[in-house]
């Protein structure tokens, strides 16, 4: 039988609620239409809450951006799924591509409580400093989200999933430094 919506709210719930009972699924059905409509779909209300809150909602090119971010994001995830099953090749791991994206895709999902907390931005110095800081620990959240699925997929401890998610971020830091000196 398909994938269907039950699964995408259950997964959604999962990873919200219970994410040890997510990563721990073992005879999970990874689809990838599913997961490609995760990622979309995060994106069209991410972009969609950001433009009400800006106002660009009402431009006539909403559309448009609304159809690039969205495409956007979903080669950026893949993308990113391809960096590190890249790494776990040089570490000599099996290829799990695919419940990698899988899983990835599911991982952004404490970004909808973004939505509420811009609106707490309004609310004050206070309310803005509540938001400033509850959308960092979100940040967090989705960090140890991405370390816990690395290791998940990969079958490695909690150090190296640290390292497959901080590697890329000090890459770039060098690389920035590098770049800057010559």
């Amino acid at each position: 039988m398909g994938i269907t919506a039950n699964d995408f709210f259950e997964n959604i719930y999962k990873i919200i609620f219970n994410p040890r009972a997510f990563f721990s699924d073992e005879d999970m059905t990874c689809s990838m239409r599913l997961a490609c409509l995760t990622v979309a779909f995060l994106a069209a209300i991410m972009k969609t809450s950001s433009s009400i809150f800006d106002g660009s909602i009402y431009n006539w090119s909403f559309l448009f951006d609304l159809i690039f971010y969205c495409l956007t994001a979903l080669i950026l995830w893949f993308l990113s799924g391809l960096f590190f099953e890249f790494v776990a090749k040089i570490f000599h791991k099996k290829s799990r591509l695919k419940k990698l994206l899988f899983m990835t895709a599911f991982v952004p999902m404490p970004f909808l409580f973004f939505i509420p907390l811009n609106l707490l931005k309004n609310a004050g110095e206070f309310g803005y400093f509540i938001s400033t800081n509850s959308q960092l620990l979100i940040y967090f959240w989705i960090i140890i989200l991405y370390m816990l699925t690395v290791k998940s997929v990969y079958k490695i401890t909690y150090a190296r999933s640290f390292m497959f998610i901080i590697l890329p971020f000090v890459a770039i830091f060098f690389s920035i430094c590098w770049s800057i000196c010559f």
